[in-house]
């Protein structure tokens, strides 16, 4: 935890630009607006942990090059796992991070507890606000991984993700797999129209 602690910190610029999308969501959904205290990013995690009312989870989804690969986790997959999530935690609301957001949006547009980061948000922002959850649902890639290890936390990885050397040495110990399926080929029924 100290580790992560001192490898990652925030600009104070991005930390108030986050900080906006959770006291939206709050007013919005709550009906209420939290006053946070920016002094540094392990600081607003804390306070974000402590508004007892919603367990926060980041989902990172990585599609655009990984679909030619046939690299792309499957639709099912991100629905088991936030099925476990939404099981375990009752309050559990989503955030979502990719690098196709259109998609996404089409995807989770039926789910009240799934949000989207704002268009305008930059790869950084997205990161600083995945670090900010305190579980995690990762897709293939360096930047889910990452994102899920600043965050710490549970974290579901797609157990079928060809990352080019062993398990063990790829995925952080605790993190643990549910049975995905990651597309042996393209598959046109996942996309999304």
């Amino acid at each position: 935890e100290e580790l992560r602690q001192r490898i990652f910190v925030a600009l104070q610029s991005v930390l108030e630009k986050v900080s906006n999308f959770f006291i939206q969501f709050y007013r919005r959904k709550r009906g209420y607006r939290p006053q946070f205290l920016l002094e540094n990013h392990q600081s607003f995690k804390r306070q974000l942990a402590q508004l007892n009312s919603t367990t926060w989870i980041g989902i990172h989804v990585r599609r655009s090059d990984f679909i030619g690969l046939s690299y792309s986790s499957s639709d099912a997959y991100l629905f088991d796992a936030i099925k476990y999530y939404t099981a375990r935690y009752p309050n559990a609301h989503f955030i979502v991070t990719s690098d196709d957001k259109p998609y996404c949006k089409k995807l989770f547009r039926k789910q009240s507890n799934i949000l989207l980061t704002p268009g305008a948000y930059s790869v950084g922002d997205d990161l600083v606000i995945l670090s900010l959850c305190q579980h995690s649902i990762i897709t293939g890639g360096t930047f889910g991984w990452w994102a899920a290890y600043l965050a710490g936390g549970e974290v579901i990885h797609d157990k079928i993700y060809p990352s080019g050397c062993s398990r063990r040495e790829y995925y952080y110990p605790p993190w643990f797999l549910i049975d995905g399926n990651v597309r042996a080929y393209k598959n046109t029924e996942y996309i999304l129209r």
